[in-house]
């Protein structure tokens, strides 16, 4: 299978070399599309780059290959994950030694700045075994022994590389890896020697971390045997920091199953060495770190890994009389001892047992003492620990400095554990202890967090945590809190759901530092990844809490919401709340929704409000809907009662999509009146309805919608101190405008500018109607469009009655219906002129385009300069003359639509 993987790739890449050469690379794009085809072809997987280039220059007489921006992303269960992405990929090969020779002289690959993101699902289906065989693929055998390859040196820099085993709980990342190898691939067997740097290692396994961004070096030379896929490592040294760790090693990979047989030890290392791998210690001065005592590793993975099964596995750490401290410290560890054995006999991952025998140190001579049994971590867990200590803050600071970061306080606890997780289920098991904590104090100064702990207590039994206290502040918040949750064990043993019940009580609670503190952590997190997300508002998964609030004051943003009362619900990842009541910008509101994050980058609310009285300029200086919906609301007076349903996604800082936005509700308007309106000034200087000037409204009903970034009114009347408007229409996001007004105006109140141009409509439909002829209101239609700020108004009359003859307005009506059917007839015949002359426009296009393309594909052939050339030419000509009949189909195509569209258009008008 691997030399089966390898001819593949090579002969794609030495099709695409021979093509070239022999193909003008005008016709390079299509080159990229037929290799991409061909890779495709191949894989159960999407292959592409962006670019390729090929030069004997820069590595003469080598022929140099690169390729830019290629990547491999998966299908069906991986179509989201990117199996590899590869900004830049070298190969050098020796080409005379193929001509010469038939050999494939690959002399080096470099691949840089990589991620390769490697996955097995819980059924063990992998997203790189993504090599296809073509159905009526023979055996390569033959052709093997007509074709050598040999590879003298390939590397790997500055790239990483992720590996999540989802079936049997594992997970690695590396970070910054740079690998190199060479050896002599044109035979069976051989010795590959190989090395490698990280500079950031870490591993996971049953969700907990066991190394965390360690370094990482290893030499190592491997010998390979293809023949049997074995490939053995033989007195090789691993060094994780300072930690060497010595290793033998023997994999075979005969079919879909891999094989091993690996042992590593470190055996009377110094203590120093393994405290390197906690990375406080190894990041905070650690060559002034004095150690003593006697450390011992070893370990063992033996047997077959496939997907439904892995190898045996075991390690034992040990701890004798170890000490550490720093040079300047007054205060350090002494007597550590730790006995630490996981044992894992078949491979079955139920069957793995973790006994902490023994873990126990002291500080300040005051001692911290544990064990921890643990067996059948899958099916039914199985748990008898105990923890008994003093944690001083203030020592473990001084002890093991971290920078930016001050702490103090006591932590006491005596805790014990014993039983199944079944039984505890039952409230069976075993559980007593309690924990508290004493003046708890934390400052990080580079993330502003601080957190004060007054007192907090809690005590344990075999049905409930009781938290019996807990005081203190944090971000400009003091708070109290106490109440029960039941599952715990469950929930840290098997992450099952925990559920509790809480009450929270408060004078003040200020979320703004937490925003900063979010927004700070996002800040720093995207210096060191591709991504970060201001939104990163985390609510626990597996957690069914009923939290009852007693709160006096809230703080978001420049909200200061007064006297929350309600409930809350908090239970996967949505935050539900009932019959909640508060006060908010000098208003009574009443409210009931959700806030999810189940869709952790598109989190989402559900919300029904009940308002009262609420101030409308407050409300356009508090709420950015407002401010995007009813910019008018700026220049209103008076009161509004609002009952709306509202849903929608939010954007990072928690501010409402709008786009994604749908509500639906009423408003009462409430004595309102508007001043110093810029758009509804304009209006009045178009109509001089000077009597407007200070608009004031009888009370209002409106009911409204928004959707698609629009607020949306329904027809509504409105009664001024002059007269009746009759009301419909939106406004957008963009702050576009589209109302239509309809109004009866008494003719006697129109001045100036807009009377004459009345004069001017009515003149059109009989020369001897005009406004001093009619005595009775006109109705007037006022169309606003624009925007907010370049509203623009346009007054047209809908009807008119005067003391002239009664049918003057019944023969102008037939006067302009008799001229508008002659313009549409006339239109309708331009109309159909054009759509002929497009037409045939269109026909002398499509020949053009396909007797240029048809000539230019037979010309590629003819031009080929070798037999692989002449290959590619005359697929590259098939699919140009294929692309040349699709464009010429779609340019008639469009143009019979478009014929259509102009002859239905003059029709409508």
């Amino acid at each position: 299978m691997f030399k089966k993987v390898l001819f593949s790739i090579v002969g794609i890449v030495l099709f695409f070399i021979l093509a070239a050469m022999g193909i003008s690379m005008m016709y390079k794009n299509d080159i990229k599309e037929l290799i991409t085809q061909m890779a495709n072809e191949k894989l159960q997987a999407h292959f592409q780059f962006e670019d390729a280039s090929i030069s004997l220059l820069s590595h003469f007489p080598s022929l140099s290959i690169e390729v830019e921006n290629s990547s491999i992303i998966g299908k069906n269960e991986f179509k989201n994950d990117t199996l590899a992405q590869i900004p830049k990929l070298s190969v050098q090969i020796a080409p005379l030694a193929y001509l010469l020779n038939k050999k494939i002289e690959i002399q080096d690959v470099s691949i840089e700045q990589a991620q390769f993101n490697l996955i097995i699902l819980p059924n063990g289906k992998m997203n790189w075994d993504i090599y296809q065989a073509a159905p009526s693929e023979v055996p390569q055998e033959k052709s093997d022994q007509n074709m050598s390859i040999s590879l003298d040196h390939y590397q790997l820099i500055d790239s990483k590389i992720h590996y999540n085993d989802q079936m049997r709980g594992f997970a690695t990342q590396l970070i910054q890896v740079n690998h190199e190898g060479s050896g002599d691939f044109s035979k069976d067997i051989f010795t590959l020697n190989t090395s490698t740097e990280v500079e950031k290692l870490s591993f996971e396994f049953l969700g907990k971390t066991y190394l965390s961004e360690v370094k990482g070096k290893l030499e190592a030379p491997i010998e390979m045997n293809f023949s049997k896929m074995e490939f053995a490592f033989k007195n090789n040294d691993l060094f994780l920091n300072e930690l060497p760790i010595h290793f033998d090693a023997w994999v075979a990979m005969p079919d879909t199953s891999i094989n091993m047989d690996i042992k590593f030890h470190a055996l009377k290392s110094p203590l120093k060495d393994f405290l390197s791998l906690i990375p406080l210690l190894y990041q905070n001065s650690f060559q002034d770190l004095q150690a003593s005592g006697d450390f011992a590793l070893s370990g063992y993975a033996k047997g077959k890994m496939n997907g439904s099964s892995m190898p045996s596995f075991g390690m034992d750490l040990r701890i004798s009389k170890g000490a550490f401290s720093y040079a300047k410290v007054p205060v350090g560890v002494k007597q550590m001892e730790l006995d630490l054995q996981i044992d894992n006999p078949d491979g079955i991952p139920d069957h793995t047992v973790i006994d902490l025998k023994k873990f126990q140190l002291y500080m300040n001579n005051q001692p911290l003492q544990a064990n921890l049994f643990l067996k059948t971590p899958l099916s039914n867990p199985y748990i008898k620990t105990s923890l008994k200590g003093v944690l001083n803050l203030g020592e473990i600071a001084k002890i093991i400095p971290q920078k930016n970061t001050q702490m103090s306080g006591t932590i006491q606890s005596d805790i014990q554990l014993d039983g199944y997780v079944q039984a505890f289920k039952q409230a069976q098991g075993k559980a007593s202890g309690y924990f508290n904590a004493h003046q708890i104090q934390y400052n990080n100064t580079e993330t502003q967090q601080k957190i004060s702990i007054k007192n907090a207590s809690a005590t344990i039994n075999p049905k409930s945590l009781v938290i019996s206290s807990l005081v203190g502040n944090t971000a400009n918040t003091e708070f109290s809190a106490s109440g029960s949750l039941q599952n715990y064990v469950q929930y840290f043993l098997k992450n099952d759901k925990i559920t509790g019940n809480l009450t929270l009580e408060s004078p003040l609670i200020d979320l703004n530092p937490w925003m900063k503190i979010r927004d700070g952590n996002a800040a720093m997190n995207s210096r060191s990844s591709t991504s970060a997300s201001s939104a990163d508002l985390q609510i626990p998964k597996n957690v069914d809490f009923t939290i009852q609030s007693n709160i006096d004051k809230l703080l978001f943003k420049d909200l200061v919401i007064s006297q929350p009362k309600g409930k809350i619900h908090l239970a996967d990842q949505v935050i539900s709340m009932d019959d909640l009541s508060f006060q908010l910008a000098n208003a009574s509101w009443k409210s009931t929704g959700t806030f999810s994050k189940k869709d952790h980058q598109n989190p989402s609310v559900k919300w029904a409000f009940n308002i009262h009285d609420l101030n409308m300029q407050e409300a356009h200086h508090y709420f950015s809907l407002v401010q995007k919906l009813a910019p008018i609301a700026a220049a209103a007076q008076g009161k509004v009662d609002v009952d709306f349903t509202y849903s929608g996604e939010l954007n990072p800082d928690l501010s409402p999509n709008i786009m994604s936005t749908n509500a639906v509700g009423n408003m009462d308007l409430v004595d309102f009146s508007l001043k110093n309106s810029a758009s509804f000034n304009q209006l009045l200087s178009l109509t001089q309805w000077n009597q407007l000037k200070n608009l004031e409204l009888k009370p209002t009903h409106l009911n409204f919608q928004v959707s698609q970034g629009r607020l949306q009114f329904k027809p509504f009347e409105v009664q001024t101190n002059l007269t009746k408007f009759q009301v419909n229409g939106s406004n957008g996001l963009d702050q576009s405008l589209e109302y239509n007004i309809l109004t009866d105006i008494p003719a006697k109140t129109l001045q100036s500018g807009v009377a004459a141009s009345l004069n001017q409509q009515l003149a059109k439909l009989n020369p001897n109607l005009n406004l001093e002829k009619i005595q009775q209101a006109l109705k007037m239609q006022i169309t606003v469009r624009g925007t907010v700020q370049k509203p623009q108004f346009k007054v047209n009359i809908v009807n008119a009655q005067g003391n002239s003859n009664s049918s003057v307005t019944t023969q102008a009506k037939e006067l302009v219906k008799q001229e508008a059917k002659q313009q549409i007839n006339k239109q309708l015949d331009d109309a159909k002129v054009k759509a002929e002359a497009l037409k045939q426009e269109a026909e002398a296009l499509s020949q053009k385009l396909r007797q240029e393309a048809y000539a230019n594909a037979d010309r590629l052939v003819e031009e080929a300069k070798n037999p692989f050339a002449k290959i590619a030419a005359q697929k590259i000509a098939e699919r140009l003359k294929k692309e040349a009949d699709r464009k010429a189909d779609a340019l008639l195509e469009e143009a019979d639509k478009k014929a259509q569209e102009l002859i239905e258009k003059a029709r409508q008008n």
